[in-house]
């Protein structure tokens, strides 16, 4: 495994490589969400808690992932209140953010009034799933080489 050092002495070939990958990326993001960051960076904190890391199978490979039923899974909970707490977006422009996902179907309330993303935004999506896996494989080359 990497650690910082490991990274801090290939510093020179390794934040290069990671920020034109990533430029790359953040343009797809903007294209995607017709220029607005916040938007984006809203439907990526529901997504988080919508699939969250530590529920992920580590066998689970994209395949399965992108047959997978968002409404399966087992989101944890998330607010507006909470998105801008953690995000900092102030909250009446989460909450405006908010209804411009559920407009487009990508986030739901459930009864309680909790948001969870939508199997919609996952297929609508697809588009930028695929440039964060360009994304992830160019970083996989350069840190392999660290």
């Amino acid at each position: 495994d990497l650690t910082n050092d490991d990274i801090m002495n290939d510093f020179g070939r390794i934040w290069p490589q990671h920020v034109a990958s990533l430029t790359r990326f953040l343009i797809e993001c903007r294209r995607s969400f017709d220029g607005d960051a916040d938007l984006f960076l809203v439907l990526c904190i529901i997504g988080d808690r919508t699939f969250p890391a530590h529920r992920a199978p580590p066998d689970m490979n994209f395949e399965t992932w992108s047959t997978t039923s968002v409404e399966d899974l087992e989101p944890e909970d998330i607010n507006v209140q909470s998105i801008s707490d953690f995000s900092g977006i102030p909250r009446e422009t989460v909450r405006r953010k908010l209804k411009a996902l559920v407009d487009k179907g990508w986030v739901m309330r459930d009864d309680r009034g909790f948001i969870t993303a939508t199997s919609k935004a996952k297929d609508d999506l697809a588009p930028l799933t695929m440039s964060s896996i360009a994304y992830l494989s160019q970083m996989k080359k350069v840190l392999n080489g660290a």
